[in-house]
């Protein structure tokens, strides 16, 4: 029961840390050229999904994480400015994101890295490439580009998210995040999901 409960701990932290840097990080990437936030936020969030399944030593944690995650960026539906659309692709990038990485874990042996690695930036790109283009066709995506920038931003974004997970999964024992949280309260993780919350709503406000 102790394990469950510091498991449910770790994922509720780790998800509400991730909810954190899409709220912050994410909205200030977002100012860059569109193509460009997503090969700096696919390993933040790789980092804590895959710390999320090294600390439980569960694979279902990384789906978990996600979904904590993209939960955050649901709240922003209560914003009457947001269009629902503006809330629903982020938090589907995330579930996407949180999908790869759990296949990732399940096939990954740490006797190869950047291939692996590569291949797992690849895949989530392309994944939300086609999911934007054939499901959601938001108004503004990299679908929209001509071909050929299409498959010169789905490499970049493969390659500098792939040496980002390389750099991390070779330093993984010295990058690991534990935050030493109490067995018995959940006073912390569920803090730290307030302020996720409230960086969510306060950002959807400014930016």
């Amino acid at each position: 029961m102790k394990n469950n409960t510091k498991q449910i701990q770790t994922i509720l932290f780790l998800g509400a840390l991730w909810g954190i840097c899409e709220a912050s990080i994410g909205h200030l990437l977002h100012f860059l050229p569109y193509g460009f936030s997503g090969m700096f936020m696919f390993p933040i969030g790789f980092y804590f999904m895959y710390n999320a399944y090294k600390q439980t030593e569960k694979k279902n944690a990384v789906l978990w994480v996600g979904i904590i995650a993209a939960s955050i960026k649901f709240v922003d539906l209560l914003m009457p400015i947001k269009s629902p659309l503006s809330v629903i692709n982020p938090a589907i990038s995330i579930i996407l994101e949180s999908l790869i990485v759990f296949a990732f874990v399940k096939i990954y042996n740490k006797k190869k890295i950047f291939v692996p690695s590569f291949i797992l930036g690849l895949s989530w790109i392309t994944l939300f490439t086609l999911t934007q283009a054939f499901v959601f066709k938001p108004t503004i995506g990299l679908y929209l580009h001509p071909l050929h920038e299409i498959l010169f931003f789905i490499l970049l974004n493969a390659l500098v998210s792939g040496l980002l997970i390389t750099v991390y999964l070779k330093k993984g024992d010295i990058a690991v995040l534990n935050p030493g949280l109490r067995k018995t309260s959940y006073v912390f993780p569920l803090l730290t999901l307030g302020i996720a919350v409230i960086f969510e709503l306060v950002n959807s406000l400014i930016i």
